[in-house]
């Protein structure tokens, strides 16, 4: 009686644990997630694409600068003539060769410094560094989805590691419990059935435990994947769930990247219109040059001597064809213009609505949560005391399995309603820009 006693106890501590241990023992592919968002964003590819970006926009708004510089040219050239021949009477006679210089070189320079050209070389600066800030943006964008997608992977992780650590204590209680009702059966106090639906219980219970260890697999290297890292080596989530986690003090959607980048796609729109609507008006600047010629023949008389000439002052020129091959490509631009404005409240909207789905779901999981907590004390109340009827012969073993299934769904339904509090909370927190 003591060894059955004992069983009894082994199976009660073994189906009655409230709640899965959260805290974990240092061991090789311990991992917080604070551990995969630093790895995640080093390693991401995308994120890593959206770096390249933003350098490639910066040296944008070097090279518009570089725009106010002068414009200084260089040039040179060298060739030989040939005689002219004259055609004296005509095209039909033998022309007469007249002897000129066989040899011709020349070099100089020119220097153009722009001194108004209706503003446009401010407006182009001023359209790279928007365009700089928009890829900055998108490279915060792009941290924070990956940082959702890691807490959401992570989570997942934890809960299905959760789950199998439930079910193997289940199985060993199952186990435990066959060898109980083997006995039961050896001195014929039950049937054969009851042995061989626990046996069944047993194997439905290994075939559950396989498919969350591919679950298991399946997340761990979406993780892999997130971080950089070769998908190989196990990794074990270091998560110690509160009851609840507090969702943002602010859910506006000011700080929200999306909104961030509508704003600024915005003013990019105004930018480029009022660069549009720049182009008739007129342009100035300074221009000089300088330039060594050998022969001189630009002046009469000729003469085979190297000879220079330059010239220095302002050059104004009025595009005044862009007074009316202008006026669609403006209209164009503020069309563009007003729709992006239209896209920019649309994408708040839609945002503001997100938020508050993604809140009502926050506290949805909150009440699940207690609900859940409460549901397994009730069923762990309630496995005990079929448990004790069964084993005393006061009940039959389909309501002690239905009572022991209620239990590890319950508490299922526990793990999962607490890790979705903290997803809904890292959604809060994508959403309102504060990842």
């Amino acid at each position: 009686m003591m060894k059955h006693d004992i069983l009894r106890l082994s199976l009660l501590l073994a189906t009655a644990y409230p709640w899965p241990v959260c805290a974990q023992q240092p061991r090789p592919g311990n991992i917080t997630l604070a551990m995969v968002w630093e790895q995640a964003e080093a390693g991401n590819r995308q994120i890593a694409l959206q770096q390249q970006e933003l350098a490639g926009s910066t040296e944008k708004v070097l090279a518009a600068r570089d725009a106010r510089l002068p414009s200084l040219n260089l040039d040179g050239s060298y060739s030989r003539l040939s005689n002219m021949p004259l055609y004296t009477e005509g095209i039909l006679h033998a022309p007469t060769q007249f002897p000129v210089s066989h040899e011709h070189y020349a070099a100089g320079s020119n220097l153009y410094v722009n001194l108004y050209n209706g503003g446009q070389t401010t407006r182009e600066i001023a359209i790279a560094k928007t365009e700089q800030s928009i890829s900055a943006t998108r490279l915060q964008r792009s941290v924070a989805d990956i940082r959702y997608e890691a807490a959401v992977h992570f989570l997942d992780l934890y809960r299905y590691q959760q789950f199998r650590m439930l079910l193997e204590q289940d199985i060993r209680a199952s186990e435990l419990q066959l060898t109980e009702i083997k006995h039961l059966y050896k001195n014929g106090l039950v049937l054969k059935s009851d042995v061989l639906r626990e046996e069944v219980k047993i194997a439905n219970q290994q075939l559950s435990l396989t498919e969350i260890n591919n679950n298991i697999a399946i997340s761990t290297q979406r993780l892999h994947y997130l971080m950089g890292r070769p998908d190989t080596g196990a990794l074990y989530p270091v998560v110690a769930l509160p009851p609840t986690a507090a969702p943002p003090p602010d859910t506006s959607s000011q700080d929200a990247p999306e909104y961030r980048l509508a704003l600024k796609h915005t003013s990019l729109g105004a930018l480029k219109l009022d660069q549009v609507k720049a182009a008739p008006l007129p342009k100035l600047g300074f221009f000089a040059e300088y330039r060594y010629t050998y022969p001189q023949t630009s002046y009469y008389p000729y003469s085979r001597v190297p000879w220079s000439a330059g010239q220095a002052g302002l050059s104004l020129s009025v595009p005044v064809a862009a007074f009316y091959q202008n006026r669609h490509k403006t209209r164009a631009a503020r069309i563009a213009w007003q729709r992006q404005q239209t896209l920019t409240a649309s994408v708040q909207d839609k945002l503001r609505q997100d938020i508050h789905a993604a809140y009502l779901h926050y506290q949805e999981a909150v009440q699940q949560t207690a609900v859940a907590r409460n549901n397994m004390l009730q069923a762990t109340e309630s496995l005990r005391i079929l448990r004790n009827a069964y084993f005393n012969q006061q009940s039959l073993l389909s309501d002690l399995l239905d009572a022991e299934t209620q239990l590890l769904q319950s508490k299922f339904n526990l793990t999962t309603a607490m890790v979705r509090v903290q997803v809904q909370h890292y959604q809060l927190l994508r959403l309102t820009g504060r990842i």
